[in-house]
């Protein structure tokens, strides 16, 4: 007995958002300096989470609502 495979349709349309991966963030880098001059010395660089400003936060790609193509 053979079992009949079904054909392959076609892929549906990938809207995961190729930036932030499909989570809805991407991360961020801020850098502090102590002082008045901003660009002189040391500084002191944090890593945080925000929302990814190709899809707004869903994680769902769609060209309409990119604010980066407007």
């Amino acid at each position: 007995m053979s079992e009949r495979k079904p054909e392959p349709g076609p892929e549906p349309e990938a809207r995961t958002c190729q930036w932030c991966h499909g989570s809805g963030f991407v991360t961020r880098a801020f850098a502090y300096c102590d002082g008045t001059d901003p660009f002189k010395g040391p500084a002191e660089t944090v890593h945080r989470a925000g929302e990814c400003r190709h899809c707004r936060g869903t994680g769902d790609y769609d060209a309409d609502r990119d604010p980066t193509l407007r």
